[in-house]
């Protein structure tokens, strides 16, 4: 797959179910992704400024286009309300086609 026809996966973790409902619907009215899952609760376990924390938070899954992923970014990181937001982009290397084509035309609407 290339450049322009690449898909990604983006996950991100926010600490309440209402955070990430509020995220997921603004990053799907603005365009910025065609999917966003959200899971959870989940449970998280990470060193924090010296000290061991556990937190319950929901994951957001977030599908995007080439096209949207810079916008993506912006909008999580904007969005968001950690001292550090999670910010991982993975790619989709394969997949079912019809699905990764309906990705790609959601960001051709951004265009």
């Amino acid at each position: 797959m290339d450049n322009s026809t690449a898909c990604w996966v983006v996950y991100t973790h926010v600490a309440s179910k209402a955070k990430a409902s509020d995220m997921a619907r603004a990053l799907i009215e603005g365009r910025h992704a065609a999917c966003v899952n959200m899971i959870g609760p989940v449970e998280s376990v990470y060193e924090w400024q010296g000290k061991v924390e556990t937190a319950s938070e929901w994951m957001l899954m977030m599908k995007c286009s080439e096209q949207q992923l810079g916008g993506l970014k912006e909008a999580v990181l904007r969005l968001h309300d950690y001292d550090l937001p999670e910010l991982i982009v993975l790619p989709i290397t394969q997949g079912h086609a019809p699905y990764l084509e309906w990705i790609q035309a959601s960001g051709r609407k951004t265009a």
